[in-house]
């Protein structure tokens, strides 16, 4: 019995790769990628006592090695002195990393909402010709660990351990008794949701909309006799001020690379009906827009509306103007049917399929990428 858990995730965050260790029991962890040995950073103390381990990479290190290997000595006394460990025991995972300047296959998840069977076949559309996963929000609220520990075991099972993820956190993944407990699992930046990121030749941002409703709805707090200004489990607003900033400050090299943006909530139409509950924040996302625009991205990629469709500029749907294409690729109808977005992208042109998890597609786009 192996001593993981579940299969490792390799994501993709800033210039590096942090990958998801699960553990059956306590103890220390490393990862030998070449000649060079990674451990999780705890302020010089190694941690020993958790089952959930994130290791940082430089992407360059990985790539050329195409592989890594998990080192682990499980815990058998740890004490103030003469600490003891069980025999060492490894694992290889063999590493695909985006050396494609073309034709690249990305497939988009999101909406899984525990669909796990639908999401691991829909996934393996591309089959070994996968280049990315981009696992996009949504794939259930958390009240529990075990719930987080399901959801790493299928994004390990569908990437294999060994190509990359991008791994954005959708409104549902903010709900649930332990959802603030996202950045222990998951990538995050100084605990932060939001980010930016290159691989290969790509580069972009990932943000993080929030929940789709103001922060003091009852669907957040449904206590009685609260202040207004202490109502709630969320301060999303504050969170979106953030994001502001970090946009304003982030560069992009949009000449060499395709930058392209990831939000689950498309922040150019966060509701379907203009003037409802979930048409929030229309002021704050235009000044993110605008950055979007400065910045070049070349395409958005999001979910949340349980359909799949395109927003091109001067779509009579769009809540706010745009240049850029949003690809909204995830399908979760009432009567059980999940479906994601096939892509296949080169600089000037994306392709994009809806399929099933039997691969069928069900919609195609075209699209120019200017």
């Amino acid at each position: 019995m192996s001593f993981l858990r579940c299969t490792p995730s390799v994501f993709v965050i800033g210039k590096s790769y942090e990958i998801l260790l699960n553990l059956n029991a306590y103890g220390l962890c490393y990862l030998q990628v070449g000649d060079a040995i990674y451990y999780e950073e705890n302020s010089g103390v190694l941690p020993s006592e958790r089952l959930v381990v994130k290791i940082r990479v430089p992407q360059k290190a990985l790539n050329d090695a195409k592989g890594y290997t998990v080192i682990y000595r499980e815990t058998e006394t740890r004490k103030s002195y003469f600490s003891t460990y069980k025999p060492m025991q490894t694992q290889k995972f063999a590493f695909k990393p985006l050396e494609k300047t073309g034709n690249i296959h990305i497939y988009h998840i999101a909406d899984v909402h525990y669909r796990f069977d639908q999401a691991k076949k829909m996934a393996s559309y591309f089959g070994d010709d996968t280049d990315l996963f981009v696992v996009n929000g949504d794939i259930g609220e958390v009240e529990t660990e075990e719930n987080y520990l399901e959801v790493c075991a299928l994004v390990g099972e569908i990437s294999k351990g060994e190509i990359p993820v991008l791994f954005v956190r959708g409104n549902h993944d903010t709900r649930g008794r332990l959802a603030e407990l996202y950045g222990k699992y998951f990538p995050v930046e100084k605990q932060k949701t939001y980010f930016s990121f290159e691989i290969g030749c790509l580069n972009g941002v990932v943000l993080d909309c929030g929940e789709d409703k103001v922060d003091g709805h009852s669907e957040y707090d449904a206590s009685e006799g609260v202040p207004e200004e202490l109502r709630g489990s969320n301060c999303f607003h504050a969170y979106r001020e953030e994001q502001l900033a970090f946009l304003k400050g982030a560069v992009l090299d949009a000449q060499d690379k395709i930058s392209f943006a990831v939000s689950h909530i498309p922040p150019v139409k966060v509701a379907t009906l203009a003037g409802g509950p979930f048409d929030i924040e229309r002021e704050m996302y235009t000044k993110w827009n605008e950055e979007l625009e400065r910045l070049q991205i070349r395409f958005m990629l999001s979910g949340h509306f349980h359909t799949a469709f395109v927003l091109l500029k001067d779509d009579e749907r769009n809540f706010l103007q745009h240049e850029y294409p949003v690809v909204v690729g995830s399908v979760c109808s009432k009567e059980g049917l999940l479906m994601g977005a096939a892509i296949t992208l080169s600089k000037d042109m994306m392709q994009v399929c809806i399929t099933d998890a039997e691969h069928q597609v069900a919609q195609r786009y075209k699209i120019a990428l200017s």
